[in-house]
């Protein structure tokens, strides 16, 4: 699985995250095409409880709030490295 942040170093030691994509409107899009293709056999074929799709297509927006949940975890670990990586001359120095 791809990352959807990306990781950005500026000028003095700053860094900044930038997503790839726009995150909200793609995922609202695929949510209602999901619904859409849920909802024609389980509503007109079968004759089921209309609300059935809706809750099929949920578990698509548990599966991206997983991976939502792993690319902050990406990135608090990638943050943590540049934050040791700046602290570890400044022990140095304060040691000597």
């Amino acid at each position: 699985m791809r990352s959807r942040l990306q990781w950005i170093h500026g000028r003095g030691g700053h860094a900044s995250v930038q997503r790839k994509q726009t995150y909200a409107a793609e995922i609202l899009v695929k949510f209602l095409v999901l619904v859409g293709l849920l909802y024609m056999p389980v509503v007109l074929i079968f004759h089921w409880a209309e609300w059935i799709p809706f809750a099929g297509a949920s578990s698509y927006l548990l599966w991206e709030l997983g991976r939502l949940d792993s690319a902050l975890g990406e990135l608090a670990d990638l943050w943590n490295e540049q934050y040791q990586q700046r602290q570890e001359p400044a022990r140095s120095d304060s040691l000597q």
